[in-house]
């Protein structure tokens, strides 16, 4: 027979040994020598106590232990008269440890002369316990064989139980620990599609990981690289409470970054190793995964103070830390390429629409401003964060159009006649026409094609009124309106602050939207103004640079 070597259960084998008890047999363990292990406690039972006390019976086991050691399969052996033993062996990668012992009495045996040394031993009465023997009731001599029989069958059995629950709890232990690796990775690769808003998606990855693994926080420190990491260069982003101010943790961190190595874990136990007694404030056990790309570290993913009763880092922790760091730094770079290109694409939009701004001295820098304008409105609405940027963007390219309007009309001093009016009229329908096969910008479209549309329908070039004229195009012309108010024309100077948000507030509900209005009026301008000098700036250098050329 083989049986794996494990400890027997504790409630299994308390109830088999009940078991066997009520038919008047005792079982008992021994080591591969014959010494008797995992018997019951002294005096909760008077029939273990009879054998375990007795000198005489362990000598005799271990000598039965010896002579089973030269036996393939062990036999019963009758140690005294009417006392057999009878082996079970309990193995480990097929090689023998102990044995289960079956004591099987028969009528044999209350009249041996061992009986007599045995209830000396254990300081028993021999008339008491010969009478308690005999109820027993022992075993016919003819029935040993069948009742070993019995007997290993039955711990076969257990066995067999035992073994199936560990493998039940093995898997699923590695079921429940799987579908935590699947649901985390999933989390984050579902939250990866998000390369416009990195802190976000590290946010998530830190939160992900919290709720996964046991630790009382999770947090990711990034390298001071803003080449690589952009906005988030120097960034520590913290999940679940690590009891230390965040400058402090911030210390720490850098000083694991500075010493990791890529794609080498580090495990901190400053509870109990002096090298990492420094640490002390991070954790008892701390788990450390750099974040890696090109061979350089540009970040770690941290898991501090470990809880539960077993504080050491698990491979467990180590691989979701792991996998989570993987997949992290693909994001982080495709994030990097992502706002590289969008720099490029908003670089090219701004270039293209300062050209047109240059064209009329007046008008410069005009986009950028309402760029801004209609940026800060959007914030100030409660729009999200992917609204917003898109916002700034039909900002940028609201006048694109004018690039189809000849540059006497754009440039012309004092006010215009009604052709050449018409003619600029038609700027956000050459607009719409520019951009409407560029993917990137179908959302913002409507800001390009309607902003010179007003709430009381009077607008063109629809003459759309109220909630029928988009959102961004309504935040936009607000934003051109202010601009276009705050700058000198040639037909008018520019107005004062206080009498262009008084004029704002008089056209709600006329030319604008009455909800947009009154938070229009107080944002703050102070970045517009900003913006505004360094435009007059630079209008300014440029006609220097022109009349000292001429």
């Amino acid at each position: 027979m083989s049986h794996s070597d494990t400890q027997l259960d504790a409630k299994l084998a308390h109830q088999l040994r009940q078991r066997l008890r009520q038919v008047g047999l005792l079982l008992l363990d021994c080591d591969k020598a014959g010494g008797l292990i995992s018997r019951p406690q002294p005096g909760t039972d008077w029939l273990a106590d009879l054998f375990c006390q007795a000198a005489i019976f362990t000598s005799a086991v271990r000598q039965a232990a010896a002579a089973w050691s030269q036996q393939s399969t062990p036999m019963p052996v009758e140690l005294f008269p009417g006392c057999w033993l009878s082996p079970i062996p309990r193995t480990n990668r097929r090689r023998r440890t102990g044995y289960a012992l079956a004591v099987i009495l028969t009528e044999r045996f209350l009249d041996c002369e061992q009986l007599s040394a045995m209830c000396q031993a254990a300081r028993a009465d021999f008339e008491v316990i010969r009478r308690m023997l005999a109820d027993l009731p022992p075993v016919g001599p003819s029935d040993v064989s069948r009742t070993a029989a019995m007997v290993s069958h039955a711990l076969e059995d257990h066995w067999k139980r035992i073994s199936d629950s560990q493998a039940m709890e093995s898997v699923g232990q590695q079921l429940a620990e799987s579908y935590e690796e699947i649901n985390l990775l999933y989390t984050i690769i579902q939250s990866m599609s998000v390369v416009d808003q990195p802190e976000r998606f590290v946010t998530i990855a830190c939160e992900e990981l919290l709720a996964t693994l046991p630790y009382a926080w999770i947090g990711a420190q990034l390298a001071d690289d803003r080449e690589t990491l952009k906005k988030l260069a120097g960034r520590l982003i913290i999940a679940g409470d690590s009891g230390q101010p965040q400058s402090q943790l911030r210390e720490l961190t850098r000083s694991i970054l500075a010493e990791a190595k890529p794609d080498v874990p580090i495990v901190l136990e400053p509870a109990t190793n002096p090298l990492h007694a420094k640490y002390v404030q991070l954790g008892k056990t701390v788990l450390v995964h750099p974040v890696s790309r090109d061979g350089k570290v540009i970040g770690l993913l941290i898991a501090g103070e470990k809880q539960g009763q077993d504080t050491t880092a698990s491979n467990v922790d180590l691989k979701l830390l792991g996998a989570t760091a993987s997949h992290m730094s693909i994001f982080l770079e495709n994030a990097a390429l992502y706002d590289d290109l969008n720099a490029m694409f908003l670089g090219t939009l701004e270039a293209l629409t300062a050209s047109i701004d240059a064209k009329d001295t007046y008008t410069c820098g005009h986009s950028q401003r309402v760029a801004h304008l209609t940026q800060q409105l959007a914030e100030a609405m409660g729009l999200d964060e992917h609204t917003v940027s898109r916002m700034h963007i039909a900002g940028v390219v609201h006048d694109v159009g004018k690039i189809g309007v000849p540059e006497s009309v754009l440039t012309k001093p004092g006010r215009l006649t009604e052709e050449e009016f018409a003619w600029m009229r038609q700027h956000p329908q050459i607009g719409y026409r520019i951009l409407k096969d560029i993917p990137q910008l179908r959302e913002i479209l409507p800001g390009v094609l309607y902003h010179h549309e007003r709430w009381d329908g009077k607008g063109y070039p629809e003459g759309l009124c109220g909630d029928r004229i988009p959102k961004v195009a309504r935040m936009i012309a607000l934003a051109d309106a202010f601009d276009a108010m705050s700058s000198t024309r040639t037909y008018r100077p520019a107005l004062s602050r206080a009498a262009v948000l008084q004029e704002i507030m008089e056209c709600a509900g006329t030319q604008f939207d009455p909800e947009f209005a009154p938070v229009f009026v107080r944002i703050d301008f102070s970045g517009y103004d900003r913006l505004f000098a360094e435009h007059r700036a630079g209008e300014q250098k440029a006609s220097q640079d022109e009349e000292q050329a001429a």
